[in-house]
C-alpha cells in the first residue's frame, strides 16, 4: 500500500489506488463499534528508496498537504518524520466513518482533494504525473487499521 494510494483513496482513486493490508475481523470491528468514544485510523509506515526521501517530502509538503488543507474537509491527517528505525515517515489518516470508509471508492472528500491537487499542479495530467512520481519513490509501505478508546 502506498501513501500516494492513501491520497488516491482520499480522492476516490487519486493520490496519498489502495489495497488494504489489514481489515479488522467482523468481531473486532463490531466490538469496537459498540464501545463508546471509539475513533478509527489508518496508519501508514513508509520507507523511500535511498536518496529519494527529500523529493518525497517535497511532494507531500508542496502538493498533498496543501491540497488537503485547501479541500477544507478537516481530514486530520498528520505525519511523523522519523530519524531512527526502518521507516522514513508514518502518517495517520483518521477514519471519521470508521472501517466502512475502506469500502468507499468515490468519496466527496476525495473528490475535493483531487480538485485542489489539480489546481496546484495546473492540470489533471500533471497532477497524475506527480502522484505517479511519488509512487516510484516508495521502497516499502505497510498500512495498519486500528481504533482508539477515549479512556485508554
Amino acid at each position: 500500500m502506498r501513501i500516494s494510494g492513501i491520497r488516491k483513496d482520499y480522492v476516490a482513486a487519486a493520490a496519498l489506488g489502495l489495497a488494504v493490508a489489514f481489515v479488522p475481523s467482523a468481531t473486532q470491528a463490531q466490538e469496537a463499534a459498540q464501545a463508546e468514544d471509539v475513533t478509527w485510523a489508518r496508519v501508514v509506515m513508509t520507507r523511500f528508496h535511498v536518496g529519494k526521501r527529500d523529493r518525497a517530502i517535497e511532494i507531500i509538503k508542496d502538493y498533498f498537504a496543501k491540497a488537503d488543507a485547501m479541500a477544507g474537509t478537516g481530514s486530520g491527517v498528520h505525519g511523523i518524520h522519523l530519524d531512527t528505525g526502518a521507516w522514513d515517515v508514518i502518517y495517520v489518516f483518521p477514519m471519521k466513518g470508521g472501517p466502512g470508509e475502506m469500502a468507499e471508492r468515490n468519496s466527496p472528500e476525495g473528490a475535493k482533494w483531487m480538485e485542489q491537487m489539480i489546481k496546484l499542479a495546473g492540470s489533471k495530467e500533471t497532477a497524475e504525473k506527480i502522484i505517479a512520481e511519488f509512487d516510484t519513490l516508495i521502497a516499502q509501505q505497510i498500512t495498519e487499521v486500528g481504533h482508539a478508546h477515549s479512556d485508554h
